[in-house]
């Protein structure tokens, strides 16, 4: 980072220029080959499969072909790129392309915490998009939807930083940083105004009938989940129904042993989402929904390691057998996956890109209805009973 009078400019080190210049010329040597592998083959296909061959290899080109395009259009965006910050805006320079950005058209300012692939530990976030990223992503895939107009100041580490995981790469330089206490104070001196926590939202945690909820969980729980049921699904369909091979079944078998608890996991334990209402509590994940009675639960305030607050809710099926109280922790749900589950309280003043715990709900909501429909919560303090 630079500075000229009263102005800031921030660049990528050489360093991780080099770096993203080699990682680019690999990718284009990758895409290259491979394309030309699939051409060959496209060419070269047996008659008797050459429609259905050349359809595949050219599937397989133009799917590969926009993951590494993809690929490459993130690093070039981080190699050549100059921000020139003032008190009337920021000017962006990349290679021919130029444009200044006023301060009023971005509609997002954010201090964000985790930031981007190299995982910053702050940076300031800008966009002039009204879309706004995941309040806990980490912006690294946000400039693929928007590539124009949003970008990223890192705060500066000083410290070597892992360019690649797989060979343990480290770089002693910065990527698009400045300093933390120089950037925010001209920030201030200049009277531009950014967020520095999450805003209050009490609306995430009820829907429009007015029945408390759950946070979402993250989308790739819900996909994992997905998936596996699919897979589940072909090693029973297809050795049992379409193949009818008795080895083809016996090989199939230990596969669909080996994912049956994978499957219990993901979609009892993280993909599910909590709906509340004064007959009971919903247990739902996609399609698929379980109604729980609230005269056949008990409802136990539990501590959680996973809560931001260090506290959450146990649920537990009356009917489910004896336990004795000290078993009833908040990893009762993960050995008794059926019988019980499990929601954490919610902590508002988050930082975004701060992770969110699985199945948050509004500490001060929930008890709210609790008492307003007459269930009883174990482990509540003496003054809030």
């Amino acid at each position: 980072m630079g500075q000229e009078k009263d102005v800031l400019i921030i660049k990528s080190d050489k360093k991780w220029k080099d770096f993203f210049i080699d990682s680019i010329c690999g990718f284009s040597i990758c895409l290259i080959g491979f394309d030309i592998f699939l051409l060959y083959c496209a060419v070269n296909m047996p008659d008797p499969n050459k429609e259905e061959g050349r359809a595949m290899s050219i599937v397989f080109a133009i799917a590969y072909s926009i993951v590494i395009i993809l690929r490459i259009y993130l690093l070039c965006r981080n190699m050549d790129r100059e921000l020139i910050l003032d008190k009337t805006g920021v000017l962006v320079k990349t290679w021919l392309y130029k444009r200044k950005y006023t301060w009023e058209e971005f509609k997002i300012k954010q201090l964000r915490i985790n930031v981007g692939e190299y995982c910053y530990d702050e940076a300031l976030f800008l966009a002039a998009c009204k879309h706004q990223p995941r309040q806990s992503s980490n912006c690294e895939l946000f400039p693929i939807r928007h590539p124009i107009g949003s970008f990223c100041i890192n705060f500066k580490m000083h410290r070597p930083i892992l360019a690649g995981q797989r060979y343990s790469i480290y770089i002693n330089g910065e990527i698009m940083a400045a300093e933390k206490e120089e950037l925010l104070s001209k920030l201030k001196e200049w009277g531009v105004d950014f967020e520095t926590e999450r805003p209050k939202n009490f609306d995430i945690f009820q829907d429009k009938k007015g029945r408390l909820q759950s946070r979402r969980n993250g989308t790739a729980w819900i996909l994992l989940a997905a998936a596996v049921w699919l897979l589940l699904l072909i090693f029973i369909v297809y050795p049992i129904f379409i193949w009818k091979n008795p080895v083809l079944i016996a090989i199939f078998i230990p596969f669909f042993i080996a994912l049956v608890p994978v499957y219990v996991v993901v979609t009892s334990r993280k993909s599910y989402r909590l709906k509340m209402d004064k007959k009971g509590c919903i247990r739902k994940f996609l399609f698929l929904s379980k109604r729980y009675l609230w005269k056949d639960l008990r409802v136990k305030l539990v501590v959680s390691e996973e809560s931001h607050c260090g506290e959450g809710v146990l649920f537990i099926k009356k009917k489910s057998g004896n336990s004795s109280s000290a078993s009833e922790t908040f990893s009762y749900a993960s050995l008794h996956p059926y019988s019980s589950f499990v929601a954490n309280f919610e902590v508002f003043g988050k930082m975004y890109g701060e992770k969110d715990a699985l199945h948050e709900i509004n500490k001060e909501l929930f008890l709210k209805k609790m008492k307003e429909w007459g269930v009883e919560v174990e482990g509540l303090p003496k003054e809030e009973c």
